[in-house]
Formats: structure tokens, C-alpha cells, sequence
């Protein structure tokens, strides 16, 4: 499988994360013959789910908002209209506008439509039990993603965990963050984030109606991964999202840390304008989605700083950069669980063989020094003790610097307002196809549960502790939106992070507590930190 070919090593990046999250078969296949149902009510009326052999409920394609379409294209979400009769959420709801190839390899979402603002129920009853309810924020680098893939396939945990399993859809790539509001349309005022207005939509939608699910509005956890996981991070910061969620696990991701990408999101905002013929946002609201979806595609192809879309400092709908909001105390003390795999970048280097192992040392030196200046040398020599193998060095290197360091720096600016916790994934792939070690998105499957789906094995390989991994890994998400710890009968005493300890716990083929992992990688940084374009350049090799 192939994503549309972005010409910048930064859109290589988001590519590669993308078909690594979402090369997945879907699952929206018709009911069957002879499938039970089941009810619940909506503020807008009856919804009918099915009842499946494993005896959790399915309720699918809920619609949470009205359908952004027509004059409600790139503004925020309004509520969803009431139905008459009874609504057959049997279907999962259309993939939001995404662009991919013609790749006859690719498996693609079908359908996809701008009416794509729905949600996905698992539930062990349709009861007033009051479970735990944890919404999942897919990734796929804000551009591509549908709660549709079997990977997100939230029976097992909701099973397993006796817990509400909710997943969302919400808008991408151009619907979702256009920032037509900044060149002065006041229409559009909150349209450069309206992915986020979404999420909050649907966090509004299943507090006024989870308890119908069996699902306790007053204990809802919000998890996510890559972008989701920076969805969540930023929900973590909003005033908006208040009362709507009580703890917060955040995988391989984190909160946009600084104003950087408000100029350009301007910049390619006009661009993509250009592209489209288009002179005011009138004009855009006359082209059809596939036009849109077109100009997109060549907006992609110019690659430059052009074509990566995300959250940004609007004024309006953030007013600072989330990692700061956070860092100062001002955002929601909620327990938190953060943490990354062992070794993120893996993916990146194999399945799209962007060449990161390859790196020469000169080039690395010389990325290096842009970030770290005169202690690029010392830094590099600290991960080569540890990893002597060169592209070893290199993966480790990026990792930390994309997505390890960040989680570190985001749970000790928490740790001494509320709960947090730190894991580390450390299972690593078997698998014969590609050398996917212990990438990002590894641990996705092990959450959920779907170790068995034969596309999954492809990635995760067939490694037979698979599935003790897996109990173990739902079982920690469960505890942890059960009561705010994740500690298990599987898990030592699970202390909270602080900046002494520095406690995480390893989660793979052995549970464990260590205190202070890859510590010399990490003291050799210091205070040094790369900004995120410097660790975009990590991954390339020019």
C-alpha cells in the first residue's frame, strides 16, 4: 500500500505514519441475516444496534453533529437534528475527505463523504451500570484516518475491561483546518481548527448520552494516538472541553508545544486558494468535495512547507500553544497516562524506507548540530554506546527527538499538579514481512485487542506472547479509566512520574518498573530540545 507522494521529507513522514496506522481492511460490512438487535434512546431519538456473539452491543454511525456540508462547510460543528422513528446505526459512518492513490493495492475507505460526523458505541449493556467510557482520537497526521478500521475495533476491550468503548470521525486535511478566518473572513473565524470543535462535539454529545449505554458521563477517559494523541493533548489545554472528560492517555503524541505553524497554516491556507482558482471563501464553498479533494492532492505534491495540516495558535479556538497552557498550570488535572514504543522511527526507516538508517554520520552530525549545537558530537556518541549498530543509533536518535523527549518534558511539567504515569511499549515486531521492530503504532492493536485480525499480524508478527500482551495492555487502559491508576494484578506498584524517579513502566513481553529508562540518551540532551522542524529533518536524508 502506498499514500499519496509527498515530495518534503516532513510530508514523507506523515505518509509513512499514515500507512502505517491505516493500511488496515475495514470493517463496515453489511448486518447479517441473522444478527439481533438492540435499542438505546438519544436525545434525538432510538437508535438500533446490533448484538454481537460476543456479547458486547454495537451501535455505529451516530451521527454527533449536524452534517458539516453546504454553508456549514469549514465552520464549527453545530448539534445534530432529531430524528422521527428509529435510526439504524448498523453502518459505521462515511470516512471524512481524505486523499489517496489509485494504488490497486490500496484498501480504501468507502464511502467517503463530508457527512462523516459520527460515532461508534461498544457496550457490554444497555443498562444504567454507569461503566467507565473511554473515546478514542485516531491518528493519521490530521490528512487521512476513519474509525471504520478493524484495528479500532473496540469490542474486545469493552469486553475485557467492562467498560463503553466510543470512536469518532472528525474533519481533515483541508475541511479541518483551513484557516480562512485568519486572512480576514470573519465567517471562518474558528475554521483553521474546527478538527478540534468536533472532538469537543462529540465529548459534548456523549456526556448528554452515554448513561443511556451503560456508561457513566461523569467518568469518561479520552485516548488517542500520533494525532490523536495531540488531539488529546490540546483538549487537555481547552476551557472549552471542561467537564467533558476526567483522565486523558496520550500515545506516542502530546500537545502542540509552540505558536510555530500559525504563519504556515497562513501560508498554505492562500496557497491552497491559489491552487483552487479561488479568491474569497465563497469561491471554495462552490467547488465539490472531489474538486476540493483534487487541489488538496496538488497542494500535497509541492511539498516545501506546503501540505501538512494541524492544530495552530488561532486566537480564537486556541489562544496559546497547548504545551504551555499545560505547562503553567492552566490546563485540566486530570490523571494522565502518557508514553511511546521502544523505538517509534522504526517504521519509517523499513516499511517506507525513507533511508534513516542509511543516514551518513556527517549528515546526522550536521542535523545534529542544528538542534544541539557544539554537544551534537557528545549526543551522538551517548546513543552509540548504548546502540552500536549505526542505524540502530539513528532510530533511537529520532525517535526520542519526534515523540520520546516530548512525552518526557510534557510529564514533568504535570507531574506536580496531577497524577501521571509513564509507560514505555517495549514488545517488537516478529514479523517476516518488514523489519517494523517496535515502531510507532505497535502498541494500537495490543490496546484494542485485534492481535488476531490477519492484517494486524502482518505488522505485529505472530509472536505467541501476543496475546498475553494484549490482556495485559487492555487490562492497564481499563484500570486506568476505571480509577485513575493504571496499576493491574499483572503490574508492580505503579508509582506516579516525577522528576527523581522518573518511574515508567515497561510494557511488552515482561511488565516492569524502571526507574529512569535510557537515561544516558536522555541526561546527554540536557536542556537541549529540538523544535519540530528540526526533528522532521531527522528523517530525511538531505
Amino acid at each position: 500500500m502506498k499514500i499519496t507522494s509527498l515530495s518534503s521529507t516532513r510530508a514523507q513522514l506523515y505518509a509513512a505514519l499514515i500507512a502505517c496506522i491505516l493500511g488496515l481492511t475495514l470493517s463496515n460490512t453489511a448486518v447479517k441475516a441473522d444478527t439481533s438487535y438492540v435499542q438505546a434512546k438519544t436525545a434525538q431519538g432510538i437508535v438500533k444496534g446490533e448484538h454481537l456473539k460476543s456479547g458486547i452491543n454495537a451501535f455505529r454511525g451516530i451521527r454527533y453533529a449536524a452534517p458539516p456540508v453546504g454553508a456549514l462547510r469549514f465552520k464549527a460543528p453545530e448539534a445534530p437534528e432529531a430524528w422521527a422513528g428509529t435510526y439504524n446505526a448498523l453502518e459505521f459512518p462515511p470516512a471524512c475527505p481524505q486523499t489517496l492513490t489509485e494504488d490497486d493495492t490500496e484498501i480504501k475507505y468507502d464511502p467517503i463523504s463530508e457527512d462523516c460526523l459520527g460515532l461508534n458505541i461498544w457496550t457490554p449493556g444497555v443498562d444504567h451500570k454507569k461503566r467507565p467510557v473511554m473515546v478514542w482520537i485516531h491518528g493519521g497526521g490530521f490528512v487521512v484516518g476513519a474509525t471504520s478500521s478493524n484495528w479500532y475495533n473496540g469490542q474486545h476491550l469493552a469486553n475485557r475491561g467492562d467498560v463503553v468503548v466510543v470512536s469518532i470521525n472528525y474533519r481533515m486535511g483541508a475541511w479541518g483546518f483551513l484557516a480562512l478566518g485568519l486572512l480576514g473572513d470573519e465567517r471562518y473565524a474558528e475554521s483553521a481548527n474546527v478538527a478540534l470543535l468536533d472532538q469537543i462535539a462529540s465529548l459534548k454529545w456523549v456526556k448528554d448520552n452515554i448513561e443511556n449505554f451503560g456508561g457513566d458521563p461523569n467518568n469518561v477517559t479520552i485516548f488517542g494516538e500520533s494525532a490523536g494523541a495531540a488531539s488529546v493533548g490540546d483538549l487537555l489545554a481547552m476551557p472549552q472541553s471542561a467537564d467533558l472528560f476526567h483522565k486523558a492517555i496520550l500515545q506516542s503524541g502530546g500537545p502542540l508545544r509552540d505558536a510555530g505553524r500559525t504563519e504556515r497554516a497562513i501560508k498554505l491556507t492562500k496557497r491552497f486558494m491559489e491552487l483552487a482558482g479561488a479568491k474569497t471563501a465563497d469561491d471554495l464553498q462552490a467547488l465539490s468535495m472531489e474538486d476540493l479533494l483534487h487541489v488538496q492532492e496538488k497542494l500535497f505534491s509541492e511539498g516545501g512547507d506546503l501540505g501538512v495540516f494541524g492544530h495552530i495558535v488561532d486566537g480564537v479556538v486556541l489562544k496559546e500553544a497547548p504545551h504551555r497552557t499545560i505547562a503553567a498550570g492552566k490546563g485540566h488535572r486530570v490523571p494522565v497516562l502518557i508514553g511511546t514504543t521502544f523505538e517509534e522511527m522504526r517504521y519509517f526507516a523499513t516499511a517506507e524506507d525513507l533511508g534513516i538508517t542509511r543516514k551518513p554520520k556527517e549528515l546526522l552530525l550536521k542535523q545534529m548540530t542544528d538542534i544541539a549545537g557544539d554537544k551534537a558530537q557528545y549526543i551522538i556518541d551517548a546513543y552509540r554506546a548504548e546502540y552500536p549498530e549505526w542505524g540502530d543509533t539513528v532510530i533511537q536518535i529520532a525517535s526520542d527527538v519526534a515523540l520520546r523527549l516530548p512525552a518526557i518534558d510534557l510529564a514533568a511539567d504535570m507531574y506536580k499538579m496531577q497524577p501521571v504515569y509513564m509507560y514505555l511499549f517495549t514488545y517488537r515486531s516478529n514479523s517476516t514481512h518488514k523489519s517494523y521492530g517496535g515502531s510507532h503504532a505497535m502498541e494500537i492493536p495490543f490496546v484494542f485487542g485485534v492481535i488476531n485480525e490477519p492484517n494486524v499480524q502482518v505488522f505485529t508478527g505472530d509472536d505467541p506472547r501476543r496475546a498475553e500482551i494484549a490482556n495485559n495492555t487492555m487490562d492497564i487502559w481499563a484500570s486506568f479509566a476505571r480509577n485513575g491508576d493504571p496499576d493491574t494484578p499483572a503490574t508492580p506498584d505503579w508509582a506516579t512520574y516525577d522528576t527523581e524517579q522518573r518511574q515508567t513502566m515497561e510494557i511488552g513481553p515482561e511488565i516492569r518498573l524502571v526507574s529512569d529508562p535510557m537515561s544516558a540518551q536522555r541526561r546527554a540532551w540536557g536542556e537541549t530540545r529540538a523544535s519540530v522542524e528540526q526533528s522532521w529533518s531527522l528523517m530525511g536524508n538531505d
